[in-house]
């Protein structure tokens, strides 16, 4: 399951967010804006972390009883950290960094950067639309994290 998240995520995060990013245009009016953020946070956990993860369960084979493993836990975690890093991505980064986008497009870069708009009302708001989504990822880290206990301590 995990090897297939790797899949969707090397779609989305390295493909539509890194292609939205680095047309030269883009890099003019996005490079270090949030819209940045977005595609780090989808590439590089949606597709090394899930790689990362998978490759473990893989190692973990070796290394335990399988017939022992709690699927229940590894099947919230898969879809926990999923939902989560989405959520993350799409209610949150993104439209921080389609906002900024707009915001240096409309005045200039330094205006998308400055205090003032990122102390703003709405900037307030996306960033605290992140907890859902940091919220569902957190309890997926924490039933892998139970899996693997688990995993190595029974007998």
């Amino acid at each position: 399951m995990f090897f297939s998240a790797v899949l969707f995520w090397n779609l989305v995060g390295a493909g539509l967010f890194g292609f939205l990013i680095n047309p030269p245009i883009a890099l003019y009016y996005m490079q270090g804006l949030n819209i940045t953020a977005n595609h780090g946070h989808a590439a590089l956990f949606g597709v090394y972390g899930m790689l990362g993860l998978g490759l473990m369960l893989y190692a973990m084979r070796g290394l335990t009883d399988i017939k022992q493993w709690d699927t229940r836990l590894l099947k919230i975690t898969f879809w926990s950290l999923n939902i989560g890093l989405a959520m993350m991505t799409f209610l949150s980064l993104l439209p921080q960094g389609l906002w900024q986008t707009y915001q240096s497009i409309a005045h200039s870069y330094v205006s998308a950067r400055s205090v003032e708009f990122m102390q703003s009302d709405i900037m307030h708001a996306l960033v605290w639309a992140r907890v859902p989504g940091d919220t569902v990822f957190a309890v997926g880290v924490f039933a892998f994290s139970w899996f693997v206990f688990k995993a190595f301590v029974k007998k």
